[in-house]
């Protein structure tokens, strides 16, 4: 009898949930591995809590780095479209707001982590929590290594543990040191999304407020760049 492939996702968050959702649909055991002591918290907070799950105008244009290529073979591999199908499909309706964001019906983000669990739990996935990756190695398999020295052993590793922008919620840049123990080729990060400090008597009062409107950089009196989106003052 043919064995099933042992895939081990790192990173329980809507990325790893995902991955190990698809995984298991293609009839591979999957065993998802956590540091939280749950899986999917930043999915919580996104959104302002009503979690935005994708954008109707996600577009190769709007990236960038070193290998734009690459953007254009993710989303035709799993695009917008593809997105909001496989959330359809675990129950999730969604709407379009401004900006082409698209959120649950339900304006919940619970809904969303729900949902997902819900279908982790009828795939049979295994999710271990409080489970902080130390090394990844392979010698024909990859071996995962745990802090508290478990060892888990797999045919295939997927890396969903994100960047190094929410240290509080598990993306402490943690997935870089393994990339590259594994032979890849990690750049130089920097902030893609970072705060404006300004000073003035009035902004303390506007804490919290959000609105939808344009950024503009002014150098030697001539604007050298505009954007057009939501503005929050915290």
């Amino acid at each position: 009898m043919k064995k099933n492939k042992q895939v081990i996702v790192v990173g329980g968050g809507a990325a790893g949930m995902v991955a190990a959702i698809s995984a298991r649909r293609l009839g591979a055991d999957v065993t998802i591995l956590e540091k939280n002591p749950r899986v999917g918290k930043k999915i919580l907070a996104t959104g302002n809590g009503r979690c935005n799950f994708t954008n109707i105008n996600a577009d190769a244009q709007y990236y960038h780095g070193n290998n734009p290529k690459f953007v254009y073979s993710a989303l035709s591999n799993f695009s917008v479209d593809d997105t909001i199908k496989f959330f359809e499909k675990l129950g999730i309706a969604p709407k379009v707001e401004d900006l082409g964001k698209v959120f649950p019906m339900s304006d919940q983000a619970s809904s969303v982590l729900d949902v997902l669990l819900y279908e982790l739990k009828q795939l049979g996935v295994k999710i271990v929590c409080d489970a902080n990756v130390k090394d990844i190695s392979k010698n024909g398999k990859f071996l995962i290594e745990l802090e508290d020295g478990k060892v888990y052993q797999g045919d295939r590793v997927i890396l969903t543990t994100g960047g190094k922008a929410m240290p509080a919620s598990g993306s402490d840049g943690n997935g870089y040191s393994l990339a590259a123990r594994l032979g890849h080729t990690v750049i130089d990060i920097f902030p893609a999304f970072v705060q404006l400090k300004l000073e003035g008597p009035y902004f303390k009062r506007l804490d919290g407020v959000k609105f939808v409107g344009t950024a503009e950089i002014i150098h030697n009196n001539k604007s050298v760049a505009s954007d057009r989106g939501d503005i929050l003052f915290t």
